[in-house]
């Protein structure tokens, strides 16, 4: 099934971006170079059919990965490449890995946030305390990830400075613990460049999920079995956290592991925002070029992620309820 998926979203986007997208495009402008424009066509048969050039690039992955950029570094006469571009792989993992550091601190805070926000929520239910959570969740799960980007930037690191390099827009520059960039090695340099960022990306899903926490809680508190479980006096924390709680998980873990997808495009707005170097900066990147290939590879690397988040998902489900493990 992930395969399949792989596959499909491989061959959606390649379509597509083959399609709008012309890489050779910096070589149309003027009669001198309208053969190294022709060489550059040829050579990655962007006038082929898009299935054609869709199985070329799928035997191509699979003898040698993602291969190289698309190169218009073109001269000398008889035109010819100069240079066949950077390879696809390194970077993108890189950018990956950085994304998958970004979306799996944020999940852990949301966890926490949204489990402690809602069960304290349905405990207290219409007091202040209660509506003046709500009002907050509601408030935080409104504003866009960017937004609160944004915002957290204007606030914390004030001094941010921004360049634009090749096309691209980047941030550097920081306030008196925080920096922004990607983190370049170590704990503590991974925390004062990530933290913005997974904070950022964890306020507006704590908002949206702790409502659900505190639907769930409510629902479980008034079931039977909590019932016997007060009258058999046991102190109202175990109640809560071994009984209820445990069981208010099990929708709650299904639901994030199926929105999984949209966590990471939110993070992509984070990445953006404070310049991680993560997959958003290289589909920027890759925007500003019109490269295709890369921009398939960008797609296949983000569907193998949401897979695995997925799958993790999955997991933790049949930990938590054990009639899914039976099924």
């Amino acid at each position: 099934m992930t395969a399949s998926t792989i596959v499909a979203v491989s061959f959606g986007s390649f379509v597509g971006f083959g399609l709008r997208f012309d890489p050779s495009y910096p070589l149309a402008l003027g009669a001198q170079n309208a053969r190294a424009h022709a060489l550059v066509q040829e050579h990655y048969h962007l006038n082929d059919p898009i299935l054609s050039r869709y199985w070329y690039w799928a035997t191509g992955f699979v003898r040698h990965g993602f291969g190289r950029t698309v190169s218009v570094d073109v001269g000398g006469v008889p035109p010819r490449f100069r240079s066949l571009g950077t390879p696809i792989g390194p970077r993108l993992w890189r950018a990956s890995a950085v994304t998958a550091q970004l979306v799996g601190a944020a999940l852990v805070l949301v966890v926490l946030g949204s489990l402690l926000v809602g069960t304290v929520s349905a405990q207290r239910r219409r007091f202040r305390v209660d509506v003046s959570l709500r009002l907050l969740a509601y408030l935080a799960a409104a504003v866009p990830t960017f937004l609160i980007g944004d915002l957290l930037l204007r606030v914390i690191v004030p001094h941010e400075t921004f360049t634009l390099v090749e096309g691209t827009l980047h941030a550097s520059g920081g306030g008196w613990w925080f920096l922004l960039g990607p983190p370049t090695g170590g704990l503590v340099d991974w925390f004062r460049h990530m933290t913005l960022p997974v904070v950022a990306l964890a306020i507006g899903l704590i908002g949206l999920y702790s409502r659900y926490v505190r639907s769930s809680m409510l629902v479980t508190l008034d079931r039977p079995y909590v019932a016997v479980a007060r009258a058999k006096g046991l102190p109202e924390r175990r109640v809560v956290v071994r009984h209820a709680l445990r069981n208010s998980l099990i929708p709650f873990t299904s639901l994030l592991s199926l929105d999984v997808g949209g966590v990471i495009g939110a993070s992509l707005a984070a990445d953006a925002v404070f310049n991680t170097g993560g997959l958003a900066s290289t589909f920027l990147s890759s925007l500003g070029q019109a490269d295709p290939f890369q921009l398939v590879a960008l797609f296949v690397v983000a569907a193998v992620v949401v897979s695995v988040f997925t799958l993790v998902g999955d997991v933790l489900v049949g930990l938590l309820d054990p009639r899914t493990r039976v099924a």
